[in-house]
């Protein structure tokens, strides 16, 4: 593990606030207060938790997540792929699984 993947997992435990199977909540204030590439960073650190794999996950994808965290308006989301829904509620970020 690199110094940067270190940092982005040690930035991950902090601003987790759930973790299950099928979903990952973390706390978009502090998401917020990192460098955009460590944002970058923890989307694709999220996506590899939920999937094991950032396989068809773009630079587009990334970018057009960070763009509605930093928004930070309620209740909007994304479906950067068939697979994956991000939802921003109440200053949380919600990464979810789709069931097929």
């Amino acid at each position: 593990m690199n110094y940067i993947e270190k940092q982005v997992s040690c930035i991950y435990n902090q601003i987790l606030q759930s973790e299950s199977k099928n979903e990952i909540v973390l706390d978009a204030k502090l998401f917020n207060q990192q460098e955009i590439v460590i944002k970058r960073r923890l989307i694709l650190y999220t996506i590899n938790k939920l999937f094991k794999t950032t396989k068809n996950v773009e630079k587009v994808h990334i970018d057009d997540t960070i763009d509605l965290i930093a928004k930070n308006v309620g209740n909007k989301f994304l479906t950067p792929n068939k697979n994956l829904k991000v939802f921003l509620k109440k200053n949380e970020i919600t990464f979810t699984k789709m069931l097929k």
